[in-house]
């Protein structure tokens, strides 16, 4: 109730400040008096059809017509900003009034005219903190992925791109180091996984993906090319038909749902463009891109169609592993209606992801094998309705489904000790089979996840005496549901388990489906105050996970940005915001635990004397109380023409995580009486208990993240004697991610009774970085030649271990049924710890060590030369001077690591035709 109290005051109020900063003299009412906004979008002197025009204050878009013509009617009185974006141009942007009729000139943006957009770009269209990344910008990065496009943003570490492993998207977190890894996977896990991927309206979703092999051993993370509970793969997404990407990192419009960090909204090329083809080379990828946009006739609208083919392998000379990547999508375009007043735009995809692992020659007795052969069809369709009625002047939809088909395959030699398993899925002790010494185990996962999502919203404005409002209601519901056969053993060799922790097959059509509703409700506010614009845009979301059941989960999250012209040029800004991401149906579903242990293993060389008797324990490791997973974001900042700076704050208290749990249980143990040549054993009648202590993941909302830091952007524009141009971006980043449940475990030491385990602090890590990117883009448009150097400097990096206790705080007894109460320890007590018990944890001195590195620095270069305007060829190198220094390591001095990435380079050639 309180924070309902507060979601629906934050909201209030903003209404209730633009009723106070209103004319003295006018009461709350509608404003009557309105006036059109007309404009027409012209390119190289002719109509240009299909511009998107953006009227920011009130949050509405129109496109241009026929004749180049656009209008926004019955607009309040005021100032406003007007943008007007089309593919392949500059976006154009200028200050408008109502009345005002606006003619428009668009360049194309290409490296043949002065000043063409090759960075990112502060954008103000939807009122967060975010960066605004073009076409050309994408095309001169070379990117052969989403991921790659990430390193425009401040603060982003430069990587070599990288194609054997998951690519999942990080935004405002530290822990990375330079190749784009992280020393901590569970932050790493949480920031990805709600990270909210958006393509042409749609939102991606993985909240069905459930291939792990044994969530109660291995947790969530799958064993194969898949980013089950972490995300979306940005591998799958391939940069070259994508028209611009704008990247969220500040506090998202209400809109915007089932996230905790960021959003990075894709929207891919849809309008008539000549055929095109792109090739591209470099040490681990090879890469063939075409794709062309047809006109198809008057009125009739426009049909993109492109196909992508990528097959990668990080080291050439070992070609056991590789991945490969099919792409073809074909987007619709089109504005309908006799009035042409329905925009709809249509998009249907099919993609292909092959991580292919063959036996390595060198490890063949192992026949180690780790395939995922991954297919999504996507169908999207979006548009607005210009209704223009008084409350309904657009209405927005998103309707879109997503369904993919997952296959992964895992293959070794068992060898070693003799074993048996069972394949029991009740409680109960039972025979079984040995397994051979040596056999080859082989398991399959098939999944078959299937996404629905459909948005509806409504866009109204009106005013009250001199402020004006731009109202957003909406709605979204989500399905998530996975139909596939799931996970299953070849043959009847079951695999092998460890610590007990025993693998069943499982169909993921039994599974529940996961259901999300969502409502929200916005407010643009502008007014003028001290004759300078304050603009506020304040929203309340409700989202409700699994409505009408008994294990309904709901969150609020209010938003609310604002900024005040404080001089001309000059503005102050900040924001504050909830967000809520539901848990994906791997952690709200996990599999059921199968304890597996001998009660007797009585092994002979004559089969008919063997027996083995395997007591099965079946825990559900189900959390009810698993929680939606909710951030808080708090930031300030200060513009001034192309210079930025921002500061913030951003924590979630309740991160997902599969926790290590203990429980105890009762096992019978058997001996054999006696044993007559060629016949089974006879047991003794007497029948011991054993108290067996086993471990296993069960979901929790166990992590805790707290990210702070200051963003930087300096746009300082472009000498013209040297023809270059120079921005500077970067990022002060702290994280601190450590675990809300303590760490709990006990050494087994020979000769020393097991009966209690020691409760220690939750662990966590501390990442401190300093990072600053320098540009330099040199640009003669005359020959059309393009070249970026790149200066990159991490002056600080450090790192250290949080709450490392060699000795508990606390006990628990151990006894059946369950974990015994936790007994917290006296100071005298946990002194008198003596380091030969299993209570006390050796660490190594080194672990309570900060590590610390000196400053490194990168240089990287990129060129684009195009040869008229069908041909263009492009090359990048990493590290260009090949400086890849010997650090000596703070934790550990008598280890050195190089520090920086390898030298590497690429080059593509584009063909227009």
């Amino acid at each position: 109730m309180k924070k309902l109290f507060l979601s629906a005051a934050l909201w209030s109020s903003t209404l209730l400040t633009g009723y106070l900063l209103a004319s003295t003299n006018t009461a709350y009412f509608f404003q009557q008096q309105s006036i059109d906004i007309k404009g027409l979008v012209l390119s190289n002197g002719k109509p240009l059809v299909g511009s998107t025009v953006s009227l920011v204050e009130l949050g509405l878009t129109a496109s241009s017509e026929n004749d180049g013509q656009f209008v926004f009617s019955k607009v309040p009185l005021g100032n406003y900003t007007l943008i007007v974006q089309y593919a392949g141009m500059k976006a154009y942007q200028l200050k408008v009034i109502p009345g005002q009729d606006v003619k428009i000139e668009l360049e194309e943006n290409t490296i043949a005219i002065d000043d063409v957009q090759v960075i990112g770009q502060r954008s103000k269209v939807k009122g967060a903190t975010s960066t605004f990344i073009s076409r050309q910008a994408i095309e001169h990065l070379q990117a052969t992925s989403i991921a790659e496009v990430l390193q425009l943003l401040p603060g982003q570490a430069i990587y070599n791109p990288s194609f054997s492993q998951i690519n999942t998207p990080l935004i405002r977190q530290g822990g990375s180091n330079p190749t784009g890894t992280t020393h901590d996977s569970k932050s790493r896990s949480v920031a990805s996984l709600g990270t909210s991927i958006i393509v042409n309206g749609a939102q991606l979703s993985n909240n069905a993906d459930m291939q792990a092999v044994n969530t109660a051993s291995g947790g969530v993370l799958s064993s194969f090319g898949n980013a089950s509970g972490r995300g979306t793969d940005l591998r799958q997404l391939t940069a070259d038909n994508v028209e611009s990407i704008e990247v969220i990192r500040g506090i998202p419009s209400v809109e915007y749902g089932d996230l905790t960090s960021g959003v990075i909204d894709v929207k891919t090329k849809a309008s008539v463009q000549p055929l095109q083809a792109k090739f591209r080379l470099n040490p681990t990828l090879k890469q063939g891109w075409i794709g062309q946009g047809f006109a198809l006739g008057k009125d009739q609208g426009a049909l993109f169609v492109d196909v992508d083919y990528t097959y990668a392998a990080n080291n050439q000379i070992q070609t056991s592993e590789s991945y490969k990547r099919f792409n073809t999508s074909l987007q619709y375009t089109n504005t309908l209606g006799a009035n042409r007043n329905l925009y709809s735009n249509t998009t249907l995809a099919f993609g292909g992801y092959y991580d292919d692992s063959k036996i390595d020659p060198d490890l063949a007795v192992n026949q180690v094998i780790n395939q995922s052969e991954n297919y999504d069809l996507r169908f999207s369709t979006n548009g607005r309705w210009n209704l223009d009625k008084r409350f309904a002047r657009n209405i927005n939809y998103v309707l879109s489904a997503q369904l993919g088909f997952q296959n992964g395959f895992q293959q070794m030699v068992n060898s070693g000790s003799l074993f048996a398993v069972s394949n029991a899925l009740v409680d109960g002790t039972y025979e079984v089979d040995f397994l051979p010494s040596s056999y080859l185990q082989q398991i399959h996962i098939k999944g078959k996840p299937l996404n629905v999502q459909a948005r509806l919203s409504d866009n109204f404005y009106f005013s009250t005496g001199a402020a004006r409002h731009a109202i957003t209601v909406g709605g979204t519901y989500t399905l998530d549901k996975n139909f596939g056969q799931g996970k299953y053993f070849a043959g009847d060799m079951p695999p092998k388990n460890s610590s007990g922790l025993g693998f069943r097959p499982r169909r993921f059509s039994d599974v529940p489906a996961l259901n999300q509703l969502a409502f929200y409700a916005e407010d643009r506010l502008a007014v003028d105050v001290f004759g300078r614009s304050l603009d506020i845009i304040a929203g309340l979301r409700y989202d409700w996970m699994q409505p009408f059941r008994d294990d309904a989960k709901s969150a609020f999250s209010p938003r609310i940005n604002a900024s005040y012209e404080l001089f001309k040029d000059f503005s102050i800004r900040g924001g504050y915001g909830w967000s809520a991401k539901a848990p994906s149906l791997i952690y709200l579903y996990p599999d059921p635990v199968y304890l597996d242990v001998f009660s007797l293993s009585y092994y002979k060389q004559d089969p008919a004397e063997r027996l083995a008797l395997v007591t099965t324990r079946v825990f559900d490791a189900q959390n009810q109380n698993l929680e939606m997973a909710k951030s808080k974001k708090r930031e300030v900042g200060v513009d001034y023409k192309k210079f930025s700076i921002s500061v913030y704050d951003e924590r979630i208290a309740n991160g997902l995580d599969m926790y290590q749990y203990y429980n105890f249980t009762n096992v019978p143990v058997y001996t054999v009486a006696s044993q007559q040549p060629g016949q089974r054993p006879e047991l003794s009648e007497v029948v011991k208990d054993s108290l067996y202590v086993t471990d296993y993941r069960v979901p929790r909302n166990n992590v805790n993240i707290v990210n702070r830091g200051i963003e930087f952007d300096f746009d300082f524009g472009k000498v013209k004697p040297l023809r270059t141009s120079f921005t500077l971006n970067g990022a002060y980043a702290y994280t601190k991610s450590f675990d809300n449940n303590p760490f709990v475990y006990a050494r087994r030491v020979p000769n020393q009774p097991y009966n209690k385990l020691g409760v220690y602090e939750g662990r966590g890590k501390e990442y401190t970085r300093f990072l600053t990117t320098l540009r330099a883009i040199h640009q003669i448009p005359e020959i059309r030649l393009l070249i970026t150097l790149t200066a990159q400097t991490i002056w600080t990096d450090k790192d250290k271990n949080l709450n490392y206790s060699s000795k508990p705080y606390a006990v628990m007894d151990i006894v059946e049924g369950g974990a015994g109460e936790m007994r917290t320890l006296t100071e005298q007590e946990i002194a008198a710890i003596p380091e030969t018990s299993g209570l006390f944890l050796p660490i190594a001195e080194s672990s309570y060590r900060t590590e610390s590195w000196k400053p490194l620095w990168l240089f990287n270069t990129k060129v684009t030369k195009e040869f008229g305007k069908n041909y263009g060829f492009s090359f990048y190198v990493n590290n260009i001077t090949n400086n890849r220094p010997y650090q000596r390591s703070k934790r550990n001095p008598d280890q050195l690591e190089k520090r920086n990435i390898p030298i590497f380079f690429g080059s593509e050639l584009s063909i227009k035709f």
